[in-house]
């Protein structure tokens, strides 16, 4: 009740405040914007929308994971939108959100807290560092190879390539490589990713079994500067090139490296795909699902100690720090899933379709410098199912809740609603979460850092909905999120849990809008935090791009230009610790109130695209308080180029 007030009391001092009334013109902006992508639509009759159907390419792209038939929108199309966006931060996050380079540590612009199940040592770079289960593999019925490079100033370089093939009808095999490598603009800011995932999918004749397999091995090693020593040095702009600006860590490192493992089969008791008496009369089809995956690397922060006191303490080696952790992960999952039977007179109604129950298990193994030997059990239970009501209305839910072990009584349900009227959809769904927090925030060794703690479990609710239009190009997603015994890094750079409960609204909106050759895209979001000060986001972000394309020679020549801006609102953003890898609260310095302009030109002729961009031309026109981060200035004015070459034999 107390908490309910303190919202109250907060939400009606908001209102009066002139960040709510900049809210409110954002908000009807959008409207307006939304209007004129709808007289867009009905008023251009040859406007240039681009047909994924035609340009698509027989090349899908499923989760590792799901086994169910991939859609038309999981194609890899090849289409020109968006090809200039190469920085990876950029397909989570509507805003740069770097430490300056590439491969940097990721902080929260736009909230969208989701952690997985289950035990987790700590959340480190996961754009770069993907699990199994975050992975896509690539199916095609011919041979399909894709590569894709980008080169640009300060020895940046940028490598993935795709391939895979089928053989017959039942197996296909592939392969994904990509190497960033990035010098970066100031001292201590190289690094070196490179990922490497190797996969094979097999079928039966008959579809009776499915089976999956991927081996991927990731080494992330990345520099650490620890940021600028002297802000003021930038923000005067005072030396002659950025790499003669001090910085606070000039030998400090962060390597992660290790490979994963995942196996994904399936099995269907009776005969799954002929067309006998005995299948046409099932009301449901079982199916035996085994999921298996095996994780094992190491984080190694490197540093030589200096003497300027960026970190209060030191340990055990004032000479060298060398703080290694190696995990090893193994997750065995075993369930039974009914799949409903859409030719059975009784299921013709859909109101139970696919179910499933589940048992799996999860062991862990944490090693500090070889000195500290943990081992972690969890045993899990899996549920769930979905179907359709009133034919029309998709509903799902599903649960998993943690039987034994370190984890115990953690759960995690997710329900929603989904309804689709012609080309627009609409949905509904709510996630609550109570987990342990990370194991990290309470137990960990290092030599600047001893982490000893017994937290209660955090609750997370969200809850929102989703509106989407293809005919108008809308998209418009609202979201609620409470948490209470929230753990976060505070300002002395150690973990504790918050005593606050923390409340926000997310509301985010993409429109695109075309009027004849002329095209506007926009994505932004506004944040309201109605409780709580332990998450610090911008109130207003997004990106807007406006561009001219047009098709020449025939057609034979997709041009695009234009100009693409994005913008977050001042706030104070939370500070970076290298030795940690985490972000922690700051109150001494706000960041943003800052635009980006970049200039791009993008061309496709049949399977090849190109771009060339003009990155932050705009860099010292307004002053040089570019920050995305404290003590951390985003790049400077450079150009970028790339090219993207898809095959299809």
């Amino acid at each position: 009740t107390t908490s309910v007030v303190g919202a109250f009391f907060l939400l009606q001092e908001f209102l009066s405040t002139s960040q709510f009334r900049i809210s409110c013109n954002f908000i009807i902006l959008c409207l307006l914007t939304q209007a004129h992508g709808v007289w867009a639509q009905r008023n251009a009759a040859d406007t240039l929308i681009v047909n994924l159907q035609s340009d698509s390419l027989s090349a899908y792209s499923v989760p590792f994971n799901v086994f169910l038939s991939p859609k038309e929108d999981a194609r890899q199309v090849n289409d020109l939108d968006g090809i200039h966006r190469y920085y990876p931060h950029l397909r989570v996050s509507p805003v740069r959100n770097d430490l300056g380079n590439l491969g940097s540590a990721e902080h929260v612009v736009l909230f969208d807290f989701n952690r997985p199940f289950g035990f987790r040592f700590t959340d480190s770079r996961p754009t770069y560092f993907r699990k199994v289960q975050e992975r896509c593999i690539l199916l095609s019925d011919k041979a399909f190879s894709n590569v894709y490079y980008v080169n640009g100033q300060n020895a940046e370089n940028q490598l993935h390539a795709d391939f895979t093939r089928a053989f017959g009808n039942m197996f296909n095999a592939g392969f994904h490589f990509g190497r960033i490598n990035s010098k970066g603009y100031y001292g201590g800011q190289q690094n070196v990713l490179t990922d490497l995932s190797v996969y094979a999918a097999f079928n039966s004749r008959n579809s009776r079994y499915r089976g999956r397999l991927i081996f991927d091995w990731q080494d992330v090693n990345v520099s650490e500067n620890g940021g600028i020593a002297n802000d003021s040095v930038f923000d005067f702009n005072l030396t002659s090139g950025r790499s003669f600006i001090p910085t606070n860590l000039s030998n400090a490192s962060n390597q992660r490296v290790g490979f994963d493992l995942g196996l994904e089969q399936q099995f269907a008791l009776p005969r799954m795909w002929l067309s006998d008496s005995t299948y046409y009369s099932r009301r449901f089809i079982p199916v035996v699902e085994h999921s298996f995956s095996l994780e094992r690397y190491s984080n190694v922060y490197r540093d030589v100690p200096v003497a300027n006191g960026f970190y209060e303490n030191i340990f055990r080696d004032s000479s060298v720090t060398n703080d290694s952790t190696f995990l090893l992960g193994v997750t065995n999952v075993l369930r039974l899933r009914l799949y409903a039977n859409d030719s059975s007179a009784i299921t013709s109604s859909g109101v139970l379709g696919n179910v499933f129950a589940g048992i799996g298990h999860r062991y862990d193994q944490v090693d500090y410098d070889s000195i500290s030997y943990n081992a972690i059990h969890n045993v899990f239970l899996d549920l769930g199912s979905d179907g359709i009501l009133f034919r029309r209305l998709k509903w799902w839910a599903k649960d998993r809740f943690m039987l034994i072990g370190r984890n115990v009584l953690d759960n995690r349900f997710e329900g929603g609603l989904a309804f689709s009227v012609g080309t627009a959809d609409i949905s509904a769904d709510v996630t609550y979460h109570a987990f342990r927090p990370d194991y990290m925030t309470e137990n960990y060794i290092s030599n600047h850092f001893i982490i000893s703690n017994d937290f209660g479990k955090t609750n997370h609710l969200t809850t929102g909905f989703r509106f989407s239009h293809g005919r108008l190009r809308t998209m418009i997603d609202a979201r609620y999120h409470l948490l209470q015994n929230l753990v976060v890094f505070g300002l002395d750079r150690l973990p504790f849990q918050s005593k606050d409960v923390n409340q926000l609204v997310v509301v985010r909106m993409k429109q695109q809008a075309t009027l004849r050759w002329f095209h506007l895209d926009i994505d932004a979001a506004v944040q309201f935090k109605l409780s709580g000060d332990d998450i610090r986001v911008p109130m207003v972000l997004g990106r807007g791009m406006v561009y001219y394309q047009n098709d020449l020679f025939k057609r034979k020549l997709r041009i695009q230009v234009g100009y693409e801006v994005s913008y977050a609102s001042a706030y104070f953003a939370n500070a970076y610790n290298p030795a940690l890898s985490a972000f922690h609260l700051q109150n001494y310095r706000q960041v943003g109130n800052y635009p980006f302009m970049d200039f791009f030109l993008n061309i496709r002729i049949k399977t090849f695209q190109g771009f060339f961009k003009m990155e932050h031309w705009n860099a010292g026109l307004m002053g040089y308080r570019y920050y995305h981060v404290p003590h951390h200035p985003a790049n400077d004015m450079a150009w970028k180029f790339g090219v993207r070459w898809a095959f299809l034999d």
